[in-house]
């Protein structure tokens, strides 16, 4: 029974090559993108999954409340809250922590500029990445050890085999080469390029710095016992933080630690997509954005099924005597209904198969668009096949189950006599069908223009300051100050270079320092972010003057001295101004406190977004504090980058010749905060515009058993007279009212 009604299948299939080529080019391209989708979605979910042992696996996170302003939630931590854990919560069994920090390898007389991570001497205990060579258990045994990836070992020394091999980090600290691991998929929030405990003399991080409750340092991870409940570790790591730190000192307030500095523990197989961008390894996920997708593929998977449905209902005059036979030779209904539901599966299941196909040839094209490497394995992907499967039978059996009752119900006598069904209640479903695929399609082109136009305006919009031809050195910290004014001097007298300025953080840094700062005669205490910078870094960015001069070292007071509790001048920005309740015009020569000092207002700056666009206008206050500055930000001038970044290589190898220079560009670190909102955009539009060419297939499919079926009716009135375009414009309307219907509701 099944092979005569699969027989019969291919048969009409072959028969009505139209019909059959719009039906499985739609529900192909419709599986096609269902599935580059689901495997986007199943990448994403799988950060972290790979690596043995994490289910019980946490990263502990913090959230700042500072009065007046929204809580900032920081992916880092304090140094000291996991340790205490440790030691006074009996559920967290185990910690560690990583601190990414920039450093400079010297090999065989080469220097290379490292992202390092710098991770307590068990950190390959809790976290057990795959090691080609060395036991993770003992690499870190000694102080002067590291461990590096197999992609660094190639590239320092030539091959894998580098057990016992030195590596000289900052300069002057000897390490051997104590295990060597795998390349880390994409698939992780870990970097792990190079790796030193933090018992190492090469670890720049200050320990007094490691010690403090409130200043955030790297990432810490945490163990939870079989079976304890996270929301219960939350609260009793509240009372630790109760005991540590005092909201009185802190804010001058009343109010207990833990309303300050409060904590949040996400799964580490979760942490790319629960976690937050600021203080993270890499760039996160958004599980909303994630179910987005998942909608756009089951809407595609709708419009495919509605084509089908449509084309299968319109074809029921042409059958009509067919089965009208099938039921005077003694076919029962149920049987023509298994035969129309065969048809259709058999049509979704050779999509299917085409679908895979597809799949395999533009797989390296959707890599590009998504900006990392995808693929199906068809055995350890089992799960995603079998769920390809099930939607492929499901859209096939639910596309052919109208049409099949539709069909198997037509009357002998009438089809027979009149060479057609008899059925007329097929028209309205079809124009409602054609309305809801095309209010989907357009509903999402909608919605794919509103993401361009945000992309666009994320792009284009004003900063408040000048983002383009801006270099920035990263690593000026490891000079003297003397050191620092001569590099930078320097560099502005090359005729490629526009200017130089130094810095402590600069525009999308992620560096977020609060200082707490109050109007005098009042104690309300208002928070604001504290940037360190000298002489000409307003000018350099092209900021707006409101009002005052700049700073200087000519101006004693100009300079901050951390020792010292003397008066000293700062820079305000707008919003900095009026949280202080000076208008902008008016704050020049008012004066402030902060801490022990009073601080007089000399200038303010228009407002500037330091943190891009995603992120509101907060105060600012910029002070002058060279012992803070670590980069130098120099303007190139248009069209001489390659000259400029020649004079500033040779310029910082002559103050620091066994350091490797680091450079980014200002626009190029902007451009990779929003590359993931640009490249999710790209990603949208082109299941979108699939969507529509899917809907659009359907609707010629439709126009054209529709005119066929009116060819007599053409004839007649061509017959009495009617123009070709008065013809094409009577069918064109019959479509046109549904579709512009469809837009009113999209």
């Amino acid at each position: 029974m099944f092979q005569n009604y699969l027989t019969t299948a291919l048969r009409n299939a072959g028969r009505h090559k139209l019909y059959t080529f719009i039906n499985i080019a739609g529900l192909t391209v419709a599986l096609t993108c269902a599935i580059f989708i689901m495997l986007f979605i199943a990448d994403q979910f799988s950060y972290n999954r790979w690596i043995p042992d994490t289910q019980n696996l946490y990263r502990v996170e913090s959230e700042f409340h500072f009065p007046g302003r929204r809580p900032e939630r920081h992916a880092g931590v304090p140094g000291p809250v996991t340790p205490a854990m440790v030691a006074d919560i009996p559920q967290v069994t185990a910690q560690t922590h990583l601190i990414p920090e920039d450093i400079t390898a010297k090999v065989n007389g080469r220097l290379f500029d490292e992202a390092a991570d710098v991770v307590d001497p068990d950190f390959f205990t809790l976290i057990r990445l795959p090691f080609i060579q060395g036991d993770p258990r003992t690499v870190f045994d000694t102080p002067n050890s590291v461990v590096i990836s197999k992609a660094t070992a190639e590239k320092f020394f030539g091959t894998v085999q580098v057990l016992g091999r030195t590596v000289l980090l900052a300069g002057r600290y000897a390490m051997t080469v104590t295990g060597v691991i795998k390349n880390l998929p994409h698939n992780t929030q870990l970097v792990a390029d190079l790796v030193f405990p933090n018992t190492s003399k090469a670890d720049a991080m200050i320990q007094m710095e490691q010690r403090e409750w409130l200043d955030i340092n790297g990432q810490a991870f945490v163990r939870l016992a079989p079976g304890a409940d996270p929301a219960e570790v939350l609260k009793q790591a509240a009372h630790i933080i109760d005991d540590h730190v005092d909201g009185r000192k802190v804010l001058g307030l009343p109010i207990k630690g833990s309303k300050v500095l409060g904590l949040h523990m996400t799964p580490f197989t979760a942490d790319h997509l629960d976690s937050v961008d600021i203080g993270g390894l890499k760039p996160t996920e958004s599980r909303t954005e994630l179910y987005g997708f998942g909608a756009i593929a089951v809407l595609i998977m709708l419009i495919a099924g509605v084509n089908f449905t449509n084309l299968a209902t319109a074809r029921a005059m042409m059958r009509a005597r067919e089965v009208s036979l099938r039921k005077v030779l003694g076919g029962r209904r149920s049987q023509l209904i298994l035969q129309f539901l065969c048809e259709s599966t058999v049509t979704a299941l050779i999509a299917l198969m085409l679908a895979f196909g597809l799949v395999e040839l533009l797989t390296p094209a959707y890599d590009n668009l998504v900006g990392f490497p995808i693929a199906l394995h068809y055995l350890a992907d089992w799960p995603l096949e079998v769920i390809c499967l099930a939607v492929a039978l499901a859209t096939g059996l639910l596309g052919g189950l109208y049409p099949a009752f539709v069909l198997s119900s037509f009357r002998p006598a009438t089809a027979l006599q009149n060479n057609h069904s008899g059925y007329t209640g097929s028209a309205l479903l079809r124009s409602a069908l054609v309305v809801f695929q095309f209010a989907i399609s357009i509903g999402l082109g909608i919605t794919a223009a509103v993401v361009f136009a945000q992309v666009r305006h994320v792009s284009t919009v004003s900063l408040g300051f000048n983002r383009h031809n801006i270099a920035v050195i990263e690593g000026a910290d490891r000079l003297t100050h003397q050191a620092q004014n001569d590099l930078a001097h320097m560099l502005a007298r090359a005729p490629s270079i526009a200017g130089a300025a130094l810095s402590g953080p600069v525009p999308f840094a992620g560096d977020v320092t609060t200082s707490e700062y109050r109007r005098s005669g009042d104690p309300l205490q208002i928070f604001m972010r504290s940037f360190d910078i000298a002489r000409g870094f307003a000018q350099l960015y092209d900021m707006r003057l409101i009002a005052g001069r700049d700073l200087s070292r000519s101006h004693g007071n100009d300079v901050f001295r951390h020792i010292s509790t003397q008066p000293y001048n700062v820079v305000v920005n707008v919003a900095a101004a009026r949280k202080l309740g000076f208008s902008p015009q008016e704050a020049v020569g008012k004066t402030c406190r902060s801490g022990n000092h009073v601080l007089t207002i000399v200038r303010v700056l228009g407002n500037s977004r330091l943190d891009g666009v995603q992120t509101a206008i907060t105060p600012v206050a910029f002070d002058y504090d060279p012992s803070s500055f670590e980069r130098i930000s120099v303007r190139i001038n248009p069209g001489h980058v390659q000259q400029a970044l020649s004079v500033i290589d040779r310029d910082w190898h002559q103050f620091a010749p066994n350091t490797a220079i680091r450079v980014k560009f200002l626009s190029g670190t902007f451009a990779k905060m929003v590359h993931a909102d640009v490249q999710e955009g790209h990603v949208f539009a082109v299941f979108v515009i699939i969507a529509i060419l899917v809907a659009c297939l359907g609707l010629y499919g439709l126009a054209a058993f529709t005119a066929q079926r009116r060819t007599r009716e053409i004839g007649i009135r061509k017959v009495f007279g009617a123009r070709s375009y008065e013809i094409v414009r009577l069918l064109l309307w019959q479509f046109s009212v549904p579709v512009l219907l469809a837009n009113v509701i999209a």
